[in-house]
């Protein structure tokens, strides 16, 4: 996939469920997605592959940035969770974890040419 493709397609996934680039958890989820992209696996080992790398270029915490996730996932359940809904594709049982946000995010990002929604 072509950086600035990918760029476009998680600009329009994380903003169709609210997250905005005016807010912190933009650039991180961003980060992550973006890792993500590279290497699929990366969601096997949250902690080491995506959260300490992010950490280590904002010199934050990998806790901070787990937290950060959390908190977006918390304001797209909260301002849209039909959405969040929608792009995980299987039923929800409540707000999504960080974890479970990057995935369900990611697969809007990879499913992106099929989500109508998405256009």
């Amino acid at each position: 996939m072509v950086t600035s493709d990918l760029s476009a397609r998680i600009n329009d996934v994380l903003r169709y469920v609210g997250i905005t680039r005016n807010m912190n958890a933009y650039i991180i989820l961003s980060q992550a997605l973006t890792l993500i992209a590279e290497d699929e696996d990366r969601l096997r080992a949250v902690e080491k592959e995506i959260y300490t790398p992010i950490a280590d270029k904002k010199l934050y915490e990998p806790k901070a940035v787990q937290s950060t996730i959390r908190r977006a996932s918390k304001v797209a359940w909260d301002l849209c969770p039909n959405r969040v809904q929608e792009l995980a594709s299987y039923l929800l049982n409540g707000r999504p974890s960080a974890v479970t946000m990057l995935e369900l995010l990611y697969n809007g990002v990879a499913r992106y040419d099929d989500l109508s929604i998405l256009k």
